[in-house]
């Protein structure tokens, strides 16, 4: 299927985009002190923008903040994307509908930032072997990670993007931890440490904000109780939101492509039809919405849902009729997921079919009218298997990266308070044999400020109490002198000296009463705050291109 696209160009003259790589393999250094800190470090719990987006969702968006000043977007996540991309002012033509902007999540308006450092025109590295082209404007920038107010962190010189092309309909956030290289020489692959620009979760695990190169995800499910938001916990993971499956997975050898599953069969709960002919590896990819699956496997579920793949969009568009059928039988889908193909540890994760019932609007290329449609793709080939956004509505992942381990869980819907718990560095001393099911459990983390100043208070506190003990004391010695004395000169009655001890005791149990307790400390809350998304456009030059998807 082709569609049309847009290409950005730089602002100086190029024949082609140049050479955009992530690097594969070796992640940039991080210093051994980094780990004795580790215990110390709560992880970042990120908060939902609480907006529902997308032309093919809705799906549960996050909020960057691009530049300085802010502008703010609506991102979905990317699991194997490294960079952070915004839509673009050319993203929205004038022959797009006059909500373009709102509904691509706003734009980024680069020259509207006066930190933003050009760093030229690449080609888009991600979701090529499923057709998704397109080019992006690279640079160096601001990002701070959720809206303003709930302290949210500011990361500097990051490797950002604006896109204007339609594939990536919406800005996305990329949480994968590999660098960054850009190179004007499209024949050049530089992995030299100085010309590598770290992702954002390298940059936190660097600078000691987050215990690991880790995170906990989900993508949310609007029909699961008042709308479930995605979540997202970067250095370990929210045990409120899963039923802990206990098993891991290493990654795949290839550092593109590494959060691969064996897919060991599909089928319908109380039912004896089977859906996926033959064990498969997929790659579970929260950047794209849909389920990849070999062809077969898309004809058993048009002979069990009646569904019809609509050659032109090349989706499975889903009639009034046949939607309401398909709410009515409510079927449940079972994955039996697994290492490989035919490893015993396994764990099944359960969909409803409203985690299919999704809507494609216009905004979608050769989609004529708003409709129904059910999230599932043919695969030209085993390249292209592919777990979506959709399969991650009702599983929660959790990849290590210093582990190189990553595992799927069967997602809890429960109003209950979060149970957020960092994934620690393989070689601290509480390693445990399943760190992605298992770890130090966080309430949560201050900001560094927050926690110097509770230090200070608390040591004046200290100062104050043993200078007031002091004074007890002394007054205590003076009394007690004071009695031996007289009593030389009486019959020694004992009453004043324990009326003195007995006044001192109850001051102490005062002074004790009244000590502040420990502070608790919180998870670092990056929270929702309505504003305005728009920003001024400033002039660019065309944008030309096509897609294949």
């Amino acid at each position: 299927m082709t569609t049309g696209g847009s290409g950005l160009e730089s602002s100086r003259s190029v024949n082609s985009p140049n050479s955009l790589t992530t690097q594969h393999g070796v992640f940039q250094h991080i210093e051994e002190e980094i780990e004795e800190d580790a215990m110390d470090i709560a992880p970042i719990v990120v908060s939902p923008s609480q907006g529902w987006d997308g032309n093919d969702g809705p799906w549960s968006t996050f909020a960057l903040g691009f530049g300085n000043p802010p502008q703010f977007v609506r991102v979905l996540i990317s699991t194997t994307c490294p960079q952070p991309w915004a839509v673009d002012p050319l993203g929205c033509t004038p022959t797009d509908p006059p909500n373009c902007i709102s509904n691509r999540g706003n734009r980024f308006n680069k020259n509207a930032s006066s930190t933003w450092q050009d760093k030229g025109l690449y080609e888009l590295d991600q979701e090529l072997n499923l057709g998704y082209t397109g080019n992006g404007n690279f640079g160096l920038d601001s990002l701070t990670l959720g809206y303003p107010g709930s302290g949210a962190i500011t990361l500097d010189h990051q490797v950002v993007a604006t896109i204007a092309a339609k594939d990536f309909y919406l800005a996305t956030w990329g949480i994968a931890p590999r660098p960054t290289n850009l190179t004007s020489d499209s024949n050049a692959v530089i992995f030299a440490a100085n010309n590598s620009h770290q992702s954002v979760l390298s940059t936190l695990r660097h600078d000691n904000q987050i215990p690991s190169l880790s995170y906990g995800y989900t993508a949310g499910a609007r029909y699961r109780l008042n709308q479930v938001s995605a979540s997202l916990t970067l250095g370990g993971y929210d045990a409120s939101h899963f039923h802990p499956s206990n098993i891991t997975h290493n990654f795949a050898d290839d550092n593109s492509r590494d959060l691969v599953v064996g897919i060991q069969s599909i089928s319908i709960l109380d039912s004896a039809v089977i859906l996926l002919p033959n064990p498969t590896l997929s790659f579970v990819d929260a950047t794209v919405s849909h389920i990849w699956l070999p062809l077969q496997a898309c004809q058993a579920f048009e002979t069990a849902f009646g569904i019809e793949h609509d050659a032109q969009s090349d989706l499975y568009l889903v009639n009034e009729t046949t939607h309401q059928a398909l709410v009515t039988r409510n079927a449940t889908l079972v994955f039996t997921i697994g290492s490989d193909r035919t490893s015993t540890d396994v764990a099944n994760i359960t969909l409803p079919y409203a985690s299919f019932d999704l809507q494609v609007t216009t905004a979608y290329p050769n989609v004529k009218n708003a409709t129904r449609y059910f999230p599932l793709r043919r695969a030209a080939n085993d390249t292209q298997y592919t777990l979506g956004r959709t399969f991650l509505q009702e599983a929660y992942l959790i990849a290590d990266y210093e582990r190189s381990q990553l595992s799927i869980n069967q997602c809890r819907f429960v109003e209950e308070p979060a149970d957020v718990r960092a994934i620690l560095p393989p070689n601290t001393t509480n390693r445990t044999d399943n760190p992605t099911s298992t770890s130090r459990q966080s309430t949560g983390g201050l900001s560094r400020g927050v926690i110097a100043a509770i230090v200070v208070v608390s040591t004046l506190f200290l100062l104050l109490l043993s200078t007031a003990l002091f004074l007890l004391w002394r007054k205590k010695r003076r009394v007690l002198q004071s009695g031996g004395s007289e009593r030389k000169q009486s019959d020694h009655s004992p009453s004043a000296e324990l009326s003195d001890l007995q006044n001192l005791d109850a001051l102490e149990r005062e002074l004790h009463g009244e000590a502040m307790p420990p502070p608790e400390l919180h998870g670092i809350p990056i929270g929702p705050l309505e504003m305005d998304g728009g920003v001024a456009v400033a002039e660019m030059s065309s944008m030309d291109g096509k897609a294949e998807r």
